[in-house]
This record gives C-alpha cells, sequence and structure tokens, in this order.
C-alpha cells in the first residue's frame, strides 16, 4: 500500500440525553445512530463511537448494533462528569463496565482532562487517549498511552457558529493543512436537526473517499503509530541491536530450544516473525528447507544475507504475505509484547502453519519490579505476561509447553554462573518469576477468516517521526561503554545491591 498524505479518524460521541442542559431525546438518539452506522457501511469508513459508560449496561443492544456494523467503541467518560475531582472516578468505574468487546481508548467529557487523567488511563490498561489537540499526527503522552488529536466536532453546529455548508467545508479545508486529525460528531446534536445534519456527515464522508485519504478507527490510528515508531527505532539500531543480542544469555537459550524443536522435524519450511536480522533462524540453515525472515524495519533485514534457503521479506507478523498452509515451524521472539492485538498473531501464524505445524513465542514474564515504561518506543509500549495470559493466548492455536528462561535480572558472568542459570530453569525454585517465557506448541486450531480484515501496513501513513528515541539509543550505548570499562567485582557488587543497569531491553 502507498504512502497517503492525510489520515483521518471519524468518531461519534455518543450521549443522548446524559446532558440536562441539551434535552435530547433518546430514542431519537438512537435512530441518528442507525443512520450514522448505514452511512459509514455505505462508503466503507471506519469510525470510533464513543460512548458514556452507563450506556453499555443500560442500553447493551445499542453497543450490541454498533459492534455487530464493524464500528469501534470506546468510553466517553461514565456520567459524562466533567469536573476534575471526578476524573479519577469516570476512569475507574469505565474500567469495571462489563463488555463483550475489549475497550482500548477513552475520550473526556468535553475534552478536560489532567495528569492524573493519563496515569489513571495507562494504569487502568487503556492504550489511547483521543481529545482537542493541534497535534499533526499521534504521539506519545504518558509512557505507552498514546494521543490521537481531534481538530473539529459538530458543537459549533449546535451553537449556531456554523451552519451545515461551513462545517462541510472545515473538514475539506481540515485535509488541506493537518496531516492527521479526528473529526466527529454527536448523537445528541445530530438528532436536533437530523436530515440536515446527518446530509452534512454524508457529505463529509464523501469528502474523504474522494480524497483518497487513509480511514482509519482511533484503535488502528494507535496501533498504526506504535508499529510506525518501533520500525523507526529498529531500523536506525538494528547493526547494533543484531550485534548485541547474540551475546545474552536469553538469546543463546531461545536458540537452543529453537534448534532442539526444529531437529525433531524433516527439513521444515520456517517462519521467523519479527526476525530482526535473523539471529534466531539463519542458525538453522543446516536443518530448514526454506527459512523466510519477515520484519517491518527495514534497516533490521537490509542486510540479511540471502540465498536459496533465506528470504527476507517486509511484513507485519499479523500480516507476513507468505502463503497460506506453507510453514512447517513458526518463531515470534521478542514481538508479541509489541502488539496491539495479540489474538492478531494467533490467527495468523493458524493461517500459514500446515496442520500439526509447531510454533514458538517468547514473552516477557510479568515480574514485581518490572521496569518503567519510558523512553524509546520498545519501553514504552512492551507488555509484560502472566502464565495466566500466555495460556490463554496460546489455546487459541494448540497445545504446548510453557519454558521459563533466566530466573536473575543480570547476564551470568564467570565462576560457574551459566551452570546456575540453567540448573534453576530445569528445576525452578516455587513461586519464582523468570524474566523471560517460551511457548512451544503445535497448531491444532482451525483458522477461520476473520472480519477485521487485514492489518493495516506501516507503510501506508508517512509519519513525520522525531529521531528522539535514536539519539537516545546513541547515549544508551556511550554509557553501556563506559559500564562495560568498570571492573567486574563492582558490577557484581552493584547487582547485589539492586543497582539496576539503564541498558537492558
Amino acid at each position: 500500500m502507498a504512502s497517503k498524505s492525510n489520515m483521518v479518524t471519524f468518531y461519534h460521541d455518543i450521549e443522548q440525553d446524559i446532558d440536562a442542559d441539551i434535552g435530547a431525546d433518546p430514542d431519537e438518539c438512537r435512530r441518528v445512530v442507525e443512520e450514522f452506522l448505514r452511512l459509514e457501511a455505505r462508503y466503507n469508513v471506519p469510525a470510533t463511537y464513543n460512548v458514556v459508560g452507563k450506556l453499555f449496561l443500560e442500553q447493551p443492544d445499542l453497543i450490541e448494533s454498533i459492534l455487530e456494523a464493524g464500528q469501534e467503541v470506546a468510553f466517553h467518560s461514565y456520567h459524562h462528569r466533567a469536573q476534575p475531582g471526578y476524573y479519577a472516578e469516570e476512569i475507574d468505574l469505565c474500567k469495571k463496565t462489563p463488555t463483550r468487546a475489549r475497550v482500548y481508548g477513552y475520550r473526556s467529557p468535553q475534552s478536560r482532562w489532567n495528569r492524573t487523567t493519563l496515569k489513571n488511563l495507562w494504569d487502568n490498561g487503556f492504550l489511547w487517549n483521543a481529545e482537542e489537540d493541534e497535534h499533526d499526527e499521534p504521539y506519545f503522552i504518558h509512557k505507552g498511552l498514546v494521543r490521537l488529536p481531534i481538530a473539529a466536532d459538530d458543537w459549533t453546529l449546535h451553537t449556531g457558529e456554523l451552519d451545515s455548508e461551513a462545517w462541510v467545508g472545515q473538514f475539506s479545508d481540515l485535509l488541506k493543512t493537518r496531516r492527521y486529525f479526528a473529526f466527529g460528531s454527536h448523537d445528541c446534536i445530530a438528532s436536533f436537526a437530523p436530515d440536515e445534519r446527518l446530509d452534512a456527515w454524508e457529505r463529509v464522508l464523501q469528502t474523504a473517499v474522494e480524497s483518497d485519504c487513509l480511514t482509519v478507527n482511533f484503535s488502528e490510528a494507535a496501533d498504526l503509530f506504535r508499529r510506525a515508531k518501533l520500525s523507526q527505532y529498529y531500523s536506525a539500531t538494528a547493526k547494533n541491536w543484531n550485534c548485541d543480542t547474540k551475546s545474552l544469555y536469553r538469546t543463546r537459550r531461545f536458540q537452543e530450544i529453537i534448534r532442539d524443536e526444529v531437529e525433531k522435524l524433516n527439513m521444515p519450511v520456517v517462519a521467523d516473525l519479527g526476525s530482526g536480522g535473523g539471529v534466531l533462524s539463519l542458525p538453522l540453515q543446516d536443518i530448514a528447507e526454506k527459512i523466510y525472515c519477515v520484519d517491518n524495519a527495514p534497516g533490521m533485514i537490509s542486510d540479511l544475507c540471502q540465498n536459496s534457503r533465506v528470504e527476507a521479506r517486509m511484513g507485519e507478523v499479523t500480516e507476513s504475505n507468505l502463503p497460506d498452509n506453507s510453514v512447517d515451524f513458526v518463531i515470534c521472539a521478542r514481538v508479541i509484547e509489541y502488539l496491539f492485538w495479540h489474538e492478531r498473531l494467533a490467527d495468523e501464524i493458524k493461517r500459514i502453519c500446515r496442520p500439526g505445524a509447531a510454533y514458538l513465542v517468547t514473552f516477557p514474564a510479568l515480574y514485581e519490579d518490572a521496569l518503567p515504561q519510558s523512553g524509546p518506543a520498545p519501553d514504552r509500549i512492551r507488555h509484560y505476561f502472566t502464565p495466566v495470559e500466555i495460556s490463554e493466548w496460546a489455546d487459541l492455536i494448540g497445545p504446548g509447553e510453557l519454558i521459563g528462561v533466566q530466573y536473575e535480572r543480570a547476564e551470568p558472568g564467570g565462576g560457574g554462573a551459566e551452570e546456575r542459570y540453567r540448573a534453576i530453569e530445569k528445576d525452578p525454585p516455587t513461586g519464582v518469576c523468570p524474566m523471560n517465557w517460551v511457548y512451544v506448541g503445535t497448531v491444532q486450531r482451525e483458522y477461520v477468516p476473520k472480519s477485521y480484515g487485514k492489518p493495516i501496513p506501516v507503510s501506508a501513513f508517512d509519519f513525520c517521526l522525531s529521531d528522539s528515541d535514536n539519539r537516545g539509543e546513541l547515549v544508551r550505548r556511550y554509557l553501556k561503554s563506559v559500564i562495560e570499562r568498570i571492573p567486574e567485582s563492582i558490577r557484581r557488587f552493584c547487582t547485589r545491591i539492586h543497582i539496576t543497569s539503564p541498558f537492558r531491553k
């Protein structure tokens, strides 16, 4: 897919008569939602419906109709209270609200928020936040929380500041000046003049389709931004990353486990999803018929030595572009922790694998003193897994074995430390968590094509990403070179008193 010059998210704030000052008719608001869905289906345009939380409980059929139409739902607070004293409670109530679809995002009432809002959203597992914002594209606003900028909505129609014609023109003007923006409407506002305002909404959708801009819902925009940041980071640091990772204890253990599994197969076709430079898969050339190295970071695979057995492919781990039923063994290491939708990786593994194929996926383990999620993109968005989460995910594909790797944070040094690490892995202490989990399983679940369609590739939108993450990487590597000059005895002492190295990924 060629890069688009604009990316737009359409959204609706679904409030009905929550705001007593407006006094909308809830039944008319519901009819307006039906019309929104009908128009968006006609033009094949995705949208996000930010719904006041209490409606999830009071009108579950409304939520179901939005989901059945293939559109996204998110929270628009719980009671639509816009006073700072309620910010945290509104988020907590939303998180406790049951819904069959996982809700990834949150929009504050009247775009009123503070730092407490951001912290509570991230701590409660939300991945994006959409508010009025003048930025030209998404960005990290707090740890891994992605801010999605809203440019305009239809409130100006309600106040009379703009008429419908000018409002449609406002959207056209934004296409000329903003690389990314969100443009939205309210069910309650449209309900006061439905014929006129639904017609205006249709003309906005028509304009977007005719301009050939990339239209995405809020979660797709956040996911695309995150993947673009990761691709940029790993492309820029590929040479050093591929070199440094080879010496890590966990890399060597991953290689050993992978080789043990591949040796059980007869010259298999191997797919290394999120391969980087092929550190884990290239050593298999003597026992594999074919190795596909798939990555979305050009710098990671640009120098990969290709031959009759090794083929590098640009692609996403959830859309590898490999044929159906063509692979005997899948490797996916150090990748799933960055994905927005973990289940889509399971779907891709089932799609490309032959019946009975094997798969190996690594997971960073959730432990009590997990690193703060700040700094470069990988560190901001990395998700840490519990064994229960891994088991639930693996059950989407087929049964297997969970293996713990590296039960101490520090890299093993001399004096038989590596032998001790391996002994611990063979007989792990009760209640002790490793740094990494490795799941080795067999594909036994049938692949069923999903309604969400193909993932949007990183190349679909040309983000103007800053290189701040890469500058940080250069500083990190300089500090690492300094640390490596410190005598081993002092470094071991620092490890014992729990001074953590700033270089661990």
